[in-house]
């Protein structure tokens, strides 16, 4: 029975501060405001002790309408509901919202309680329970006792706390461990104190556990926390389970640096969004709100603002909504909450949280719906959702956004597994991506024939988003010196071509040492095939360009092997020496000793140079 949260529910002044203190002896309004206007306008807590001294957390929820973002924050962390409803006024305006709300929160064990018996008859008693079983005839009372209570007659509390106590008995809140993963922790903050002397203390009902001096990240701030004491009640503890209420005490933080709603956690599937997928509880048929309704979100403990974008124009039994946010908030998957629309502060309905990750998207976008549907149903046809994305897929990309733990691909003989790359795609999108770059690499030959072929940084770029993935394809294509090429492509030069090519030889040969400079080079380009044939030999490293000239690659390799053949005999060579071994202008030598120190052939000292 322990860690279990029980909140009140119900109408303004229905008697639920007057049920915590009777069945606690601790008053929750504890706020100066809630004293003098008699309502709870905060949420309060008190610790009910059962008779195997188990401690459960009772929440007192404001019931009045101004307060019900309070209200919702009370009930994501309960489990089990004391539901009021004041035998006087009976079923009032924020009764039905309450039940609606914890209806679309999921809370669906606990107890009615009719309060104020005293001050009616019994006539008006068996009225109200025929009202009951006819306003709330969507069965969310089917299964809860029916317990009278007055604050005269304190046998009828003892007869409610009894009652409690046998129904808790029976309770298993596994189903809600289930949709909030208790392998981590997380604590939606509710309340924020700043004691003299004691440091920064944050309060709210844990999801999962953590010890004593535990690490936790603080969002949307992206912070790390060190826990440095805990408790629960009042009472120091060492560690905090799952479903109770906490207070925690936190190092190397200012109080006024956190708000309420931050989310201390440390899963690592909590993101920090401006959109999010969801699904949408309704209420009635005619309670579906319009494209772009601009809206209020109560999740976990905080309240925001935005809109929401339809997904689909017809709705089936799953309404998708996309919510574009004012600010970014901090979301995990499946989180739920309630939307209330921005003027009216109206009910709209209940959300589920499917997809944190949420891009925008246009609507009836099939492959999106898909993928939401995966999400709903929790489980995920990889070879179908591959398909669709007809790339390559991250395999901790796949598992973060789906938030799956593993991923098996035994069942599937249609997908590739890339291991030393962590990557996954559809065996169709493969071909397909290998036939695109095939037809890319047949065009460019056919317009530029005399290219050895594409770069592989402009091949990854193109089809790889800058990735180096065509080397996954290395058997469709040949790559030499950095190009890709089709495997049995070939340079063929022309008669024409091929006589361009002497004529350059010859003219570079003429000039040995000294080559082509880009002035020189500039008027010769003025023939389109020289330049063609040129560019051609220049890509191919038949001609180089060292400073500024081009030379034949040859009297480069030539003017190398003077220089070591120098060095064999002394230990340093001047810009002069060098000049008569080329017989060549002081100009030229120069640049050539420049490209050599560039390479790191040889170190420029003083006025001579010596090998590396």
């Amino acid at each position: 029975m322990k860690n279990l949260v029980i909140g009140t529910a119900g109408h303004i002044d229905h008697g639920k501060t007057t049920l915590v203190k009777m069945l606690t002896n601790i008053d929750t309004d504890n706020l100066k405001e809630e004293k003098e206007r008699g309502m709870t306008i905060d949420l309060g807590f008190a610790p009910l002790l059962t008779p195997d001294e188990d401690i459960i957390s009772i929440v007192d929820v404001p019931g009045h309408e101004k307060f019900i973002k309070n209200m919702v924050a009370g009930a994501k962390g309960i489990d089990f509901v004391l539901f009021l409803i004041a035998c006087d006024d009976g079923i009032m305006p924020q009764t039905i919202e309450h039940k609606e709300i914890l209806k679309l929160l999921g809370v669906d064990k606990g107890i009615l309680v009719l309060s104020k018996r005293d001050l009616v008859s019994d006539f008006r008693v068996s009225e109200l329970k025929t009202e009951i079983s006819q306003i709330f005839s969507d069965g969310y009372f089917d299964n809860f006792p029916i317990v009278e209570v007055s604050s005269k007659n304190h046998k009828s509390y003892k007869t409610l706390y009894n009652t409690i106590i046998s129904e808790l008995n029976s309770f298993s809140n596994s189903e809600k461990d289930n949709l909030n993963t208790s392998a981590s922790f997380r604590l939606d903050i509710d309340k924020i104190y700043s004691p003299k002397g004691i440091g920064t203390i944050v309060s709210g009902t844990s999801i999962g556990s953590i010890r004593k001096n535990d690490i936790l990240t603080l969002f949307p701030q992206g912070q790390k926390i060190k826990v440095k004491g805990i408790q629960v009640h009042g009472k120091e503890v060492d560690e905090v389970f799952s479903h109770q209420r906490c207070a925690l005490n936190l190092s190397s933080i200012n109080a006024k640096d956190i708000k309420r709603g931050n989310i201390l956690s440390n899963s690592s599937s909590i993101l920090c969004t401006k959109i999010l997928d969801v699904l949408f509880s309704k209420i009635s048929n005619d309670n579906i709100p319009k494209n772009n309704t601009k809206i209020r979100l109560n999740i976990g403990t905080a309240e925001y603002y935005g809109k929401l974008k339809y997904l689909k124009d017809e709705f089936s039994d799953f309404i998708f909504f996309q919510l574009i946010m004012d600010e970014y908030i901090s979301i995990d998957f499946n989180d739920i909450g309630i939307l209330r629309s921005l003027a009216q502060s109206e009910l709209l309905g209940g959300i589920r949280v499917l997809n944190p990750n949420a891009v925008p998207t246009k609507k009836n976008n099939l492959k999106y719906l898909r993928k939401l549907n995966y999400l709903l149903n929790r489980t995920i046809n990889l070879s179908e959702y591959l398909l669709d994305i007809e790339s390559f897929v991250c395999v901790e990309k796949l598992k973060k956004e789906f938030n799956l733990k593993n991923i098996d691909i035994s069942n599937y003989n249609d997908i590739l597994l890339f291991n030393e790359e962590n990557l996954l795609i559809h065996k169709n999108n493969f071909e397909k991506i290998k036939c695109d770059i095939l037809l890319y690499l047949e065009s460019f030959h056919k317009q530029n024939p005399l290219n050895n072929g594409v770069s592989s940084a402009t091949i990854n770029s193109i089809f790889f988003n800058n990735i180096n993935l065509i080397k996954l394809f290395s058997e469709s294509f040949k790559e030499l010196d950095g190009f890709i090429s089709l495997k049995n492509f070939k340079v063929k030069l022309s008669k024409d071509e091929k006589n361009m090519k002497d004529e350059i030889y010859s003219i570079l040969k003429k000039e040995k040492f000294n080559g082509i400079n880009k002035k020189d080079l500039d008027n010769l380009f003025k023939n389109k095939l020289f330049k063609k044939i040129f560019i051609y030999l220049l890509n191919n490293n038949f001609i180089i360009e060292i400073g500024d000239i081009f030379i034949l690659n040859g009297f480069y390799k030539e003017a190398l092997t003077q220089l070591n053949l120098f060095f064999n005999n002394n230990d340093k060579i001047t810009l002069a020496q060098f000049r008569n071994i080329l017989n060549c202008s002081r100009k030229i030598a120069l640049i050539y000793l420049e490209e050599f120190d560039s390479n790191k052939i040889t170190k420029k000292i003083d006025d001579y140079r010596v090998l590396l």
